[in-house]
């Protein structure tokens, strides 16, 4: 189980690293580094697959110019051996990927329930502080967002930096040079053209995609917000019966609702902007290596095998180099989640840091807590003293206590 550590240099972004590394450091070390190197070694398989499916497509092609007949059966049969590979590949790593998932998500959500249980946090902790907000929703489903897209995103890339590698020597070698009629030569002119493509493409999505960060956290701290309000109307059931009060609550709902919705608007505005300049890519991106080849293809020096091996190269290039294109909005949710729990960690922390004397428990204390003083409800009488150490015992005293279900409260 990963460990919290109380250190307030860290940011919030720095309390969720924190609480992952204790995964690969922890109890679960072995299982963790084996479940990582597994993964590893899928996507070194996967990234060579493709570089094999590359060359087949250069051999296909020409052989199809030719008309060859001959050597295209064989080449067919040899496609469908790749396609299976690649089917197999693919299901491993999803499992091997989703094992990590849910042991990570175990030991984060382990590692912060028990800092929440142990120091009390659940009682008192101001809810309305920074931070503080649906704690429930911060553990259940912010570190699961935040876990998922950490442990995609992180496999995806390293797969395009060993894709970036891989192709960047095939548009290089079979590219080659393009010499202009005034006599200037570009050398790698596909490898240029691949970069400054890219380069174009990511400066887009991130100018209108920074806004995203910020604007996706108040959307799910929003969504935290409404739950809240929602387990509220259960927890007060009794009391807005008695004060027949559910047209004021159903108000409250409706705020928070409205609210909602408005963050939601928010986000879509941003996000359409960034999904527009992803699908546009997708449209041009296997056009425009064509393009690239025409001057060539048409002197001669290169033929129709070069030309799709050039477009497929050129493609698993730009989803290397677009990776920020591709996943900003995933990287924007990560940014949120992982931000809002470290909120709640930084909030706990200074709730100890503020009030040390409340971890201590005075006799009187100890005498509530005892279940046969609870039993006689001393919270019920009138003017109770309390001694100055009490902290805890009016904590509970002041604390809304749930309907049992049997006519206690």
């Amino acid at each position: 189980m990963a460990e919290i550590r109380s250190d307030p240099n860290r940011g919030h972004s720095g309390i969720f690293l924190g609480l992952v590394r204790g995964y690969w450091s922890g109890p679960q070390r072995v299982s963790a580094w084996m479940l990582a190197l597994a993964l590893l070694a899928l996507v070194l398989i996967s990234v060579k697959l493709q570089a094999t499916i590359n060359s087949w497509n250069a051999r296909f092609f020409d052989a199809l110019e030719k008309k060859a007949q001959a050597e295209l059966i064989p080449l067919l049969w040899q496609f469908s051996g790749y396609v299976l590979i690649a089917g197999l590949v693919t299901a491993v790593t999803v499992v091997v990927r989703m094992y990590l998932m849910v042991h990570l998500r175990k030991s984060v959500t382990a590692a912060i329930y028990a800092h929440w249980l142990e120091s009390r946090a659940y009682l008192r902790l101001d809810r309305n502080a920074k931070g503080a907000e649906t704690p429930e929703f911060r553990m259940a489903d912010d570190v699961r967002v935040a876990l998922d897209q950490m442990v995609d995103l992180a496999v995806g890339f390293f797969t395009s930096v060993l894709l970036a590698i891989t192709f960047f020597e095939v548009l290089a070698r079979v590219g080659g040079s393009l010499r202009l009629e005034s006599g200037f030569t570009i050398p790698a002119y596909f490898l240029v053209g691949a970069i400054c493509y890219a380069i174009t493409m990511s400066g887009i999505a991130s100018i209108l995609g920074a806004p995203l960060v910020g604007r996706i956290q108040r959307k799910n701290h929003q969504e935290g917000v409404f739950r809240y309000e929602l387990m509220k109307v259960r927890e007060d059931a009794r009391e807005i019966a008695a004060q027949r009060s559910e047209k004021r609550q159903a108000g409250i709902l409706a705020g928070a609702l409205d609210e909602l919705v408005h963050q939601w608007h928010r986000v879509i505005a941003w996000q359409a902007q960034v999904l527009g300049v992803a699908s546009s890519n997708a449209v041009l991106v296997g056009v425009f290596p064509v393009v690239l080849s025409i001057p060539k293809y048409l002197s001669g020096e290169m033929s129709l095998g070069a030309v799709m091996q050039l477009a497929t190269a050129f493609v698993q290039v730009q989803m290397a180099l677009n990776w920020i294109v591709d996943n900003f909005v995933r990287f924007a949710e990560l940014r949120a989640s992982a931000n809002r729990v470290g909120e709640l960690v930084a909030a706990m922390n200074g709730m100890e840091s503020e009030a040390p004397a409340a971890a201590a428990i005075s006799p009187a204390t100890a005498t509530l807590l005892d279940g046969a003083a609870l039993a006689k409800d001393p919270c019920a009488g009138p003017g109770r003293p309390f001694t100055g150490d009490d902290q805890l015992a009016m904590l509970i005293c002041s604390t809304p206590r749930p309907n049992l279900g049997d006519g206690r409260v």
